[in-house]
This record gives C-alpha cells, sequence and structure tokens, in this order.
C-alpha cells in the first residue's frame, strides 16, 4: 500500500495530485493507528483450512496406511491412515507420538482416533499425543471405542490439561458405525464369558469407491452445459438441468472402482476367540461380496494367538489367498523403529563405551536379522523385485495363481514388520518397504569423522582414557538415564526417567516418564529386561506431570506379568492415588503390583529398615521443591561406600533453585539435577519454576556434591545443550538417553567434552546464532521501551 504512494509523491510533487495523495497518506495513518490499537490475539489460533473444507466432500485419490509402530521391543503397536484430506489413527500405545515425531508423520490433521481396547496397551500413547496435537493446534478429535474413555480422560486431567483440544468420546461397542466421505468404520464387538465387563473391538473399514471418470459425450447428449455441473456429476452427484431434467451421475460416468475394504483385528486372548469365530459369517460375507474387495488385515492379537491353530483356521477361512495380513506383534518385527536413539548411541560410543553402550536391541538385530535391518546388505528396490518376480514366473509357470499369492504372502511374512512398512489402498499399489526404518552404522560414524578436528580429538581422548576406563567398573550405583528430556519425547530424547542399580540384583526408578519400560527392553535386550523387571522393587515419582509418571501403568502391568515375589515399593505424592484407583478398578486391576507410601511422609521421618535395606539403601529422605504443588525432591544414603563414606545420591525433580534442596543434599556425592533451560533463558526458567544450567550447577556448589550430572533438558537440546565454560565443568557431567555411569566413572567425564563438542559443533552452532538472534530481538525491544 505505501509503495504506489511513495511512487506517486515523487512523480507527482505539485498540484491537485498532491493533494489528494496527502489526504490518502492521512487515511492510511489513521487506519493503521486504529489498527494498531486493536488488543492482538493472546495465542495464535490455527484457522480452519478453506479449501480443506471444499475437498471434505470430494473422494481423495490417494489413501494409504502406514505402520506407525509395529509391537517390537517396547514399541506401540499403532497404525496411521492417512489420505489427502483426513487422518486416522488406530490404537495408541505409549511411544506412539515419539515415533511419529521420528518419522515425520504430521499428527496436526489428525481427525479420528480407533482403539480396539481400552487398556493401556492400545491408549498408554494418549496423553502425550493430546498434548502434542493441542500444541499443534488441532482442536476436534474423534476418539473411539470400548466403554470408560470418557472417565480415563476425565481421571487424567489433573495432569493433561486440554484447555484447547476437545476429545470426544464415542462408545464404540453400541454398534454405530463411523461414516464420512472418505470411508465408513463398522465396529464389530467382541465379548469374552470370563470377562464380560471388558469388550474388544475389531474394525470393518470400506473405502468409499472413487466415481468413474466423467464421459463428456453423454453429458453433452443429456443436456449438460459446461461448467460446475460437470464437476458435480464427475463426484457421484445427481445433478438438475435448469429445463427440470435429472441427470443421474451413474449414466453420464464409467463404472466406479471396485471399492476396498481393510479390517482391524484384535483377540487378546483364548478367552475372546469363540466371540471372534461367532463373527465369521459377517467377515465371510465381506470376503465374498461383489461390491467390495477385502485387501488387507491388520492384526493387534497377540503372537500365542495370531500362531494358534483356530485363529489361523478363521483367517484362511474367511480371507481369500490375495489378502495381505500385517501382524503386529509378532516375534518376526524384531525393529522398534526408534532408530534416533541408536544413531546418537552410535556416535557417543565412540567415545567412551563404558559410558555409552550399544543398545542391545542392535546386536539382536544384527544376530537375527541383518540383511533387514542393517545397512551392511540394502533393501531390494522395486526393480530388483519386478526382475525377481519376473524370473519366478517363467520357473513356475505351471503353478497355479492362488499357490504363488500363497508362496509371496508366506515370503512377506517371514520379513516382519517395522516403522513405516506402509500399504497403498489407493491407487492399489499394495505393500510397500522402500521407507522402512532401519539402521545404518556405517553411516552414523561417517557422520562424525566428516567433522573438521573431531578424528583427532577422539584419538587424544582414547588415548588419555585407555587405561582409566579400560576395565568395566563393578561398582555401585549405577546410574543408567532412560530419558533426560522434558515436556514430550522427541526422538533422541525422551522424557524423564532413571534407573539406579543400588546392588548386584537390586534396582529402584526415578521418575517413570512414558516409554520407560519400552526403553529398557531397548538398552538391556528382552531377556535382560525380563530380570531387570523382577530385580526392580522401587518407583519413585517426583511430582504429577505427565512426564513424569505415565510409563507407570506399563511398568506395573509388565512387572505384574512376570509374577514377582513381592510388590513394587511406589513413593509418589498421594495426589496420584485416584488415577490409579480408577485404572484399577475401571480397566484392569493392578492394585496388588504396588504399595504406595506418600513422599510427603518422608519429610520429618525417613524411610529405613528392612523396606530399604534388601534394595541396597541405608535411608530415604524427601523435601518439598519449588515446582508445581506436590513437587518434591530426594535423597538416597547408600550401604556402598566411596572414599571410606556412605554414597549420598540426591535428584531433583523439576525445580527452581531451591534451598531445601541444598540441605537435603548437603554433602552429596552425586546430585542429579535438572537443567531445562540454557543461562540466557533465566527469566522463561523462572516463570515455568525450572532452572537454568548453571543455577543447576550452582545447586551443587552449594551443597558441596562430588559430582553433579545435568538432565531434564528441554527438547530444543535434542543432541547438546549450551555449556559453561570449561573450568565450571569440571565435576559436571550432562546425561544422554541410555548412559550409564558410576561415581569411579564420573571423576573422568569431563575428558569427554572437547572430542564431544566438536562432534555436534554444527548442532551448537546453531543454538549460539539463536542465542545471538534472541539478544538482538530483546535490544531491539529495550529500545523501543525507552523511546
Amino acid at each position: 500500500m505505501w509503495l504506489p504512494m511513495l511512487k506517486l509523491q515523487r512523480i507527482v510533487p505539485h498540484g491537485p495530485l498532491r493533494s489528494l495523495t496527502n489526504h490518502c497518506i492521512r487515511m492510511s495513518s489513521t487506519v493503521s493507528t486504529a489498527a494498531a490499537e486493536q488488543t492482538p490475539p493472546a495465542k495464535y489460533e490455527r484457522q480452519p483450512n478453506v479449501l480443506r473444507k471444499k475437498l471434505s466432500s470430494v473422494v481423495p485419490g490417494s489413501v494409504n496406511l502406514q505402520v506407525l509402530g509395529a509391537g517390537a521391543n517396547g514399541a506401540p503397536s499403532a497404525v496411521y491412515l492417512f489420505t489427502d484430506q483426513s487422518r486416522y489413527l488406530f490404537n495408541c500405545g505409549e511411544g506412539t507420538q515419539r515415533l511419529a515425531h521420528e518419522h515425520k508423520t504430521r499428527l496436526s490433521r489428525l481427525e479420528q482416533i480407533f482403539v480396539t481396547r481400552n487398556t493401556w496397551t492400545a491408549v498408554g500413547g494418549l496423553p502425550g499425543l493430546a498434548l502434542t496435537i493441542q500444541d499443534a493446534g488441532v482442536r476436534n478429535v474423534g476418539l473411539h471405542g470400548p466403554p470408560h474413555l470418557d472417565t480415563m480422560l476425565q481421571s487424567m486431567r489433573r495432569f493433561v490439561v486440554l484447555k484447547n483440544l476437545q476429545m470426544q468420546t464415542i462408545d464404540s461397542t453400541l454398534g454405530v458405525p463411523f461414516e464420512d466421505s472418505i470411508l465408513t468404520v463398522q465396529p464389530v464387538v467382541l465379548r469374552s464369558e470370563q470377562q464380560p465387563l471388558q469388550p474388544i473391538l475389531s474394525y470393518i473399514c470400506k473405502l468409499k469407491p472413487r466415481p468413474g471418470a466423467l464421459n463428456l459425450v453423454k453429458c453433452v447428449e443429456a443436456g449438460v452445459p459446461p461448467g460446475p455441473l460437470l464437476g458435480q456429476l464427475k463426484n457421484g452427484q445427481d445433478v438438475t438441468l435448469p429445463c427440470g431434467t435429472v441427470v443421474h451421475s451413474v449414466d453420464v460416468t464409467e463404472p466406479a472402482e471396485t471399492a476396498l475394504s481393510f479390517v482391524f483385528i484384535d483377540v487378546p486372548s483364548l478367552d475372546y476367540l469363540e466371540s471372534l469365530k461367532a463373527q465369521s459369517e459377517q467377515y465371510k460375507q465381506l470376503a465374498n461380496s461383489e461390491l467390495t474387495e477385502v485387501a488387507l488385515v491388520v492384526h493387534f492379537s497377540p503372537p500365542e494367538l495370531t500362531a494358534h491353530a483356530e485363529y489361523l483356521d478363521f483367517m484362511q477361512t474367511n480371507f481369500s489367498a490375495g489378502t495381505q495380513h500385517i501382524y503386529l506383534n509378532s516375534h518376526l518385527n524384531r525393529f522398534s523403529g526408534y532408530a534416533a536413539a541408536h544413531r546418537i548411541q552410535y556416535q557417543l560410543h565412540q567415545l567412551a563405551p563404558r559410558f555409552f553402550p550399544l543398545l542391545a536391541e542392535a546386536a539382536e538385530l544384527q544376530l537375527s536379522c541383518p540383511s533387514n535391518t542393517l545397512s551392511h546388505s540394502l533393501k531390494k528396490t522395486k526393480l530388483d523385485n519386478d526382475v525377481e518376480e519376473q524370473r519366478e514366473n517363467k520357473l513356475n509357470e505351471s503353478e497355479s495363481v492362488n499357490a504363488k499369492e500363497v508362496k509371496q504372502q508366506q515370503v512377506r511374512q517371514q520379513q516382519g514388520f517395522v516403522s513405516m512398512s506402509s500399504f497403498h489402498l489407493r491407487p492399489k499399489k499394495g505393500l510397500d518397504r522402500t521407507l522402512e526404518s532401519k539402521l545404518t552404522p556405517e553411516e552414523y560414524i561417517k557422520e562424525t569423522h566428516a567433522v573438521p578436528g573431531f578424528s583427532e580429538l577422539l584419538t587424544q581422548l582414547q588415548s588419555e582414557t585407555a587405561e582409566t576406563l579400560k576395565i568395566e567398573s563393578k561398582s555401585y550405583p549405577r546410574i543408567i538415564f532412560l530419558g533426560t528430556g522434558s515436556c514430550i519425547p522427541n526422538k533422541t530424547r525422551n522424557v524423564s526417567s532413571i534407573l539406579i542399580q543400588t546392588a548386584a540384583e537390586a534396582f529402584m526408578l526415578f521418575d517413570c516418564g512414558e516409554g520407560t519400560h519400552g526403553q529398557i527392553v531397548r538398552l538391556f535386550g528382552r531377556e535382560r529386561a525380563r530380570e531387570v523387571m523382577l530385580q526392580l522393587q522401587a518407583v519413585y515419582v517426583s511430582h504429577l506431570h505427565a512426564d513424569h509418571h505415565i510409563g507407570l501403568i506399563a511398568l506395573l502391568r509388565e512387572r505384574q506379568r512376570l509374577e514377582p515375589t513381592s510388590p513394587l515399593l511406589l513413593l509418589a505424592p498421594r495426589q496420584i492415588e485416584p488415577w490409579l484407583n480408577f485404572y484399577n478398578r475401571q480397566i484392569e486391576p493392578i492394585a496388588d503390583a504396588y504399595t504406595l507410601m506418600g513422599n510427603g511422609e518422608l519429610l520429618e521421618q525417613p524411610l529405613a529398615g528392612e523396606r530399604v535395606e534388601q534394595l541396597g539403601i541405608a535411608s530415604i529422605a524427601t523435601c518439598l521443591v519449588r515446582h508445581c504443588p506436590h513437587a518434591f525432591g530426594i535423597s538416597l544414603t547408600l550401604q556402598a561406600q566411596h572414599e571410606g563414606e556412605p554414597i549420598k545420591l540426591t535428584y531433583s525433580g523439576d525445580t527452581m533453585p531451591c534451598a531445601d534442596l541444598v540441605e537435603l543434599g548437603r554433602n552429596s556425592t552425586v546430585l542429579i539435577h535438572e537443567a531445562t533451560m540454557e543461562d540466557d533463558l533465566e527469566e522463561e526458567a523462572r516463570i515455568k519454576t525450572h532452572s537454568t544450567i548453571s543455577q543447576a550447577i550452582q545447586q551443587g556448589r552449594d551443597m558441596q556434591a562430588k559430582h553433579t550430572i545435568l538432565t531434564h533438558f528441554s527438547q530444543r537440546y535434542a543432541k547438546c545443550p549450551r555449556l559453561p565454560s570449561t573450568e565450571d565443568m569440571q565435576h559436571v557431567a550432562i546425561a544422554f538417553d541410555n548412559m550409564q555411569v558410576t561415581v569411579e566413572d564420573l571423576q573422568h567425564y569431563h575428558k569427554l567434552y572437547p572430542a564431544l563438542l566438536a562432534m555436534y559443533a554444527e548442532y551448537t552452532e546453531e543454538l549460539e546464532q539463536r542465542a545471538v538472534k534472541r539478544e538482538l530481538k530483546q535490544e531491539r525491544k529495550r529500545k523501543l521501551a525507552q523511546t
């Protein structure tokens, strides 16, 4: 608006037009002033997409089904269906949001969620997902599934605050199908005589068929004029001409495509198998219908069910040989899909293998199926597959078509499925493995050695630590970080969880964020993880924000399944009790899995004696910290000694600098302190009641702690946070997921910093540039405030 006026002034500096120009400028100034006086909105609200509204009634040209999690090694079983207009999620176990973030699956378009059960296996990821999509601007989501989903969301309201997101729960056991312009979803209810109050849902999904191509010759013959009526006919809508004649879409279009169907089946135990068999006729009619073709069956059922003879017979009887089956939770699904966690671990492993051991999942993958999941054997391209298929056709011309399909199906099933396995429903291209998540260790290592100066610093580090870090330390406690990020998981840092091995066969957990059990499985491997879960005797929850305890249900369920000799000691704010009681009463029994002791009960009288001695702990004490109501810090005095004195381990939880925590942790051997923000963001840290890095280090100095470990970093620091001077970091370590250290190890941690900072030089440079831009922005604000 201003540019044309300025040009006009330059071209016509005199005369009547100048007066007119000045008048326009004055009017513009008035309008601008009025606009400036209007109060801006408190927060940006995502406006509805107009084009998306227009497309809502159009049958999409692209429909793809994507495996987000295949149920391997603690990963969830979750499937994402996306079209040109809408997104649908089927089941949402713990870690679903993290996998979606890692594989760049946009959740901001999510509209409907369908769950097969109301137990934690299918809904454990809902709290994290809900908070994420709320931040992404989603305002309404439909949640379809068994009863009690509404009361579950209500019970979570203390720690899952949904101010702008409305989750509308629909009880699908009533049998009412969901329908929109894209598909129809028919729920199928399974019931068990042994568990009559726990219905399970399967879903039959039918895509709306795309109308056939418009035949313009027939349109002319029918008298349809050029214009919007042609578009309506093309979209399958009948139209009325100005003369009153009704033209039916079917009369002027080519035959429509055969409608595709796909099915989600979940049979959690043998108790529900009879109910599935009773639905046989419904599935058989679907498979035999001439109006639709069953392209795909996705199995959420556990592996012991999918291998059962009656289950297999049901599938063979009710679905054709051409139907593709995707078995989630199968033993053949060996990779969790969290490739970024492996990537950073391979890179850090170069610095200190003792501190950063490779995840056991990687070793298991290499042993079981190296050709499918590691880079040593590249996946076959589509061209390779086509050539091989042609060769097989020539060799097996005598085989029947059905026999070939069955054979190919068996080969596909033997490969298993991982994150990003896809099935193209429209256009119908079938199974697509080209984007499947896999590990490429050589590339991860090559990335670091491409950084100038890193190789030399690594060599220097290895020579300095060759003797000190060569032999694995057998001392305790061993501090194992399972989650070092704040708020929501990202692809390299999970949310808060710290496993403390207090003795040879005893573990305790500090906080239990989403996906904690999965982290244990991937770090230790399935067999060792089973031992760790049985030896886990206590869990401490510092406060009731979701990122610190949402993984507790899964942990309790898994430990209960292993039938330990005694319940878990749960130290937590008493305010967690209503949530645990609700889940135990309405969803599934977990009360026998734990004994709750309130953190507040340890404020005056530390916990000591037989209950903690078996953990290798002499006493446990707590204090209130400055974060939210009922937020606590904790200090353990262990039986193990260092330099002739009992080891004292203090954990801050989430807090601002806190004098009570300093007193509680006085003379600690190790302080584990949150360091959410970099030092330049001290005001933001104060507002959010967190600590900066330097504040956390100062807390360690004030309590005269020998070593400080920083954790709970904002997710803006996915790799490495901005650190203060080298002198300040001499007795300070920064935590990474899957890092494990002993007290002896911490004496050498500072030697890692030159190589570590060089390895992530490009990333830390980006952080510095952001800090400079932030400072310039603040400087401009200060100058404007002074004028």
